[in-house]
């Protein structure tokens, strides 16, 4: 569960600075599937990047469940103490490792074992449609193939809360529907 209680963000100290949420709050029950909809610029990434850890709002305060299901605040704990993964618009691969490192990458910064994570890792790509591209670097994937990357890199983590930024708009129609369903 994710509760928002009226939150706000600035970027920059004085009055003029760019308003990007206004006073916002709501509450996402466990195991639902939420969307934020609104144009271009009204501050559904800025959302999404809270919720993650990786803004911090300037006013009002951010509520997770625990692992028990009890309501903690979070509002500043930091993006490595959430159990919560992130998929960006932009994928945000690292461009100097091949897939399987890309996607084995959380696990292995959470002191997964070597073994464990790159089993999980490849599990991770089964279900995502990429069995056999573990060697290639992410310049040698189409936009839709390292969408898929950072969405099983996302999953392989299993978090608590997953969040992401249009994820599938680089996707055909068939790719959608699947990955949709993977999703949920």
């Amino acid at each position: 569960m994710i509760e928002f209680k009226n939150i706000s963000k600035r970027y920059g100290d004085d009055k003029s600075a760019a308003l990007a949420v206004d006073n916002i709050s709501f509450t996402v029950p466990t195991g639902t599937l939420t969307t934020l909809l609104g144009p271009s610029g009204c501050g559904k990434t800025t959302t999404l990047r809270m919720i993650a850890g990786l803004e911090s709002p300037t006013a009002g305060e951010i509520w997770m469940a625990d692992k028990n299901g009890q309501l903690e605040n979070v509002t500043h704990r930091a993006a490595h103490e959430r159990n919560v993964s992130l998929v960006f618009q932009n994928y945000a691969l690292f461009p100097h490792m091949d897939v399987l490192a890309n996607v084995g990458y959380g696990l292995k910064m959470s002191g997964v074992k070597k073994s464990d994570a790159k089993e999980r890792a490849i599990a991770a790509l089964q279900n995502v449609g990429l069995v056999g591209f573990d060697a290639r670097l992410p310049s040698e994937l189409s936009g839709g193939q390292q969408q898929r990357v950072a969405l099983a890199r996302a999953l392989v983590l299993e978090p608590a809360v997953l969040l992401f930024d249009e994820p599938l708009s680089n996707l055909d129609a068939q790719l959608r529907r699947a990955m949709r369903e993977e999703i949920r």
